[in-house]
């Protein structure tokens, strides 16, 4: 039983964080170069959308869960045949949390709620592209960070794969 939790574990680990590097990576990809190419006074309407709308349950597991699903399998794959394995799932899980959730929640959450403070009807549109740019700009650094970290994360959950026994006798 051990084991097959182990597996189970690392097999959700695996989609977990994979889907937040891909969600991150979205938006490296095209999500604020998008954005950009419209007038900055409905770029940050639509963040601001944007921003409500990921707060739904279909992200909640993911962002949220993503690292206990890490440890879970690190603790499942310690007490089975799995020792180095679990090593390396439980660094992709502290990799996750402070790199993609804490980070996330101390810089990028913030100057999100900042922004929806932003009433884009008061502002000229030379204000409002400054307020997008310093936004954008900022928001895309720490945006590539947190991508980055949960690349590295999603590194050590392939890493663990590669190191995991099979199982098989």
């Amino acid at each position: 039983m051990t084991f097959f939790g182990y597996r189970i574990f690392l097999t959700l680990s695996l989609i977990m964080v994979g889907a937040m590097f891909g969600f991150f990576y979205a938006y490296i990809a095209s999500g604020i170069n998008g954005l950009s190419t419209m007038p900055a006074d409905r770029a940050i309407d639509a963040m601001n959308a944007i921003n409500i709308a990921v707060r739904n349950p279909i992200f909640f597991p993911l962002f949220f869960l993503t690292p206990f699903a890490c440890f879970i399998a690190a603790g499942f794959g310690w007490f089975s045949s799995a020792k180095r394995a679990a090593v390396l799932i439980a660094t992709a899980g502290v990799v996750y949390l402070l790199g993609g959730l804490i980070l996330t929640a101390q810089i990028n959450v913030p100057m999100n709620d900042a922004l929806k403070l932003v009433d884009t009807a008061t502002l000229s549109p030379q204000q409002a592209a400054q307020v997008w740019d310093d936004y954008a700009s900022d928001w895309s650094f720490w945006n590539a960070v947190r991508t980055g970290f949960t690349g590295i994360s999603l590194l050590f959950v392939g890493l663990a794969i590669y190191r995991s026994p099979t199982g098989q006798s």
